[in-house]
């Protein structure tokens, strides 16, 4: 009986002047966000070979000076534009991209989009997350918003309850066969941008995107199923089909508009952390207490005999400055990806919110690519001190008073710049991906089985007549 009941709801959908229109209108929005993608992702490639290759000519230099002069200068390590980004764009635009380290220590993050016009930076782009956020989550209401009322306008529902088919029945097949019609538009429209991607992409497409892509279909579905139970619930509780688009659309306001743009207000609200000025100004404060309480001669300089007793004090004090102010500035690192953390879960209230969260994992990108490629710079910048002091180590003519800041007190030989580890971001495996994000998933379907029920409870009183 749910068989016959789905394919007559099917059938409605797809020959409905509402699924053409849809399924015009996400071609049209696939197809122009895949030519989009194309055009600024060659370009943003361009920027990042250039970027990478003055990263590696400075890196170079370095090592012909000294092996300390390469230790103690700061680089900023620039993540790559994924190729995949028109699945989804994940926010990367506003997260950071650039790490900022040494030999000693991965000091910050920041973000460098490269815009010539910061008046013309882009929002939102039509990426294939963005369009399923917005648009397939409206598709989707619009399949079910009348549902039930409408069916009842029409006289058309105490027909079909007057079969053999219980209420349960009937109510999931429109559940089903909603969530089927926005999944056959959701398809067309990745198919032809991939197609695009493919006959106009720099890079081409991966091995992988295959899993991604069925990843993000099973994501957006249940995107579809949760907006489609909104429809529902809208179309039992109103007696009228007017009445439940205005609800529908209520509906869709709250969860896909207002509440995923309220992670500022939220954060701000619940979770307040310090500003960077106060963190500053606490570095500061612990860099005048070291100097006032160091040793007389820890700040003189003769760079002319390495072996001078003041460069053993000033290099202790540098190392004191540094183990201050990174114990001061992880922690506040720390409390950063709390806060964002904590927002994230609050909004997650949201299936919009939620759908975009699933989507950076299957993708690989955003806030998950970043803490990945934060942590692993972390490992890396420990390898990279244990070379350095191997190096120095092995020259006699060093005095081995390791100063993080200054090449005065360790080994001025060069190093063979080939032999100096370098840095690669490594691809997030299936493990990485999935396994923060399982608790999204369950809070969508929890959300989505609570809304079902709740329309199949109000259906089941529901008065037909």
């Amino acid at each position: 009986m749910f068989r016959t009941v789905l394919r007559r709801e099917l059938l409605h959908n797809l020959y409905s002047l509402r699924f053409l229109i849809s399924l015009a209108l996400v071609i049209a929005v696939f197809a122009a966000g895949a030519v989009s993608f194309v055009r600024s992702h060659a370009a943003n490639l361009e920027k990042y070979r250039e970027t990478r290759g003055q990263y590696l000519e400075n890196m170079r230099a370095l090592a012909g000076q000294s092996a300390t002069e390469l230790a103690v200068q700061r680089q900023t390590y620039i993540l790559r534009p994924r190729s995949n980004g028109f699945m989804a764009e994940a926010k990367e635009k506003y997260l950071p991209n650039g790490i900022v380290y040494s030999a000693w220590n991965v000091f910050s993050f920041q973000n460098r989009s490269g815009s010539a016009n910061p008046f013309l930076k882009r929002f939102d782009e039509l990426s294939w997350t963005f369009v399923a956020a917005l648009i397939m989550s409206f598709i989707a209401l619009l399949f079910t918003f009348d549902a039930v009322s409408g069916e009842k306008e029409s006289k058309t529902l105490a027909l079909s309850l007057a079969n053999p088919v219980s209420r349960g029945v009937l109510l999931g097949g429109k559940l089903a066969s909603a969530v089927l019609s926005v999944t056959a538009i959701v398809l067309a429209g990745v198919l032809t941008s991939l197609l695009i991607i493919v006959v106009l992409g720099p890079e081409g497409v991966s091995a992988a995107l295959a899993g991604e892509v069925l990843g993000y279909l099973a994501v957006t579905g249940l995107l579809a199923g949760t907006f489609a139970a909104f429809g529902l619930l809208a179309s039992v509780v109103a007696r009228g089909s007017n009445i439940s688009l205005l609800l529908a659309l209520s509906f869709w306001l709250v969860f896909a508009v207002v509440i995923p743009n309220s992670s500022t207000f939220v954060a701000k609200g619940l979770y307040p952390i310090d500003s960077t000025e106060t963190v500053q100004k606490n570095v500061t404060a612990v860099f005048a207490d070291l100097s006032k309480n160091a040793p007389p001669g820890s700040w003189m300089m003769n760079s002319g005999n390495p072996f001078l007793p003041q460069h053993e004090l000033r290099a202790n004090l540098q190392m004191k400055r540094l183990r201050a102010e990174k114990g001061i500035r992880d922690a506040y690192y720390q409390t950063m990806f709390r806060q964002f953390e904590r927002t994230r879960l609050v909004t997650a209230v949201s299936p919009v919110s939620l759908f975009e969260y699933l989507t950076e994992a299957v993708a690989g990108g955003g806030y998950l690519r970043f803490r990945k490629a934060w942590e692993d710079m972390h490992v890396y910048q420990e390898q990279f001190l244990s070379f350095f002091k191997a190096l120095d180590a092995a020259d006699k003519d060093s005095p081995h008073w390791f100063n993080p800041n200054e090449n005065v007190s360790t080994t001025r030989k060069p190093v063979a710049f080939e032999k100096v580890p370098q840095f690669e971001e490594r691809p997030m495996t299936f493990a990485v991906r999935v396994g923060p994000t399982l608790k999204y998933l369950l809070i969508n379907i929890f959300v989505l089985s609570a809304v079902y029920f709740l329309a199949f409870i109000l259906f089941v009183r529901y008065d037909v007549r």
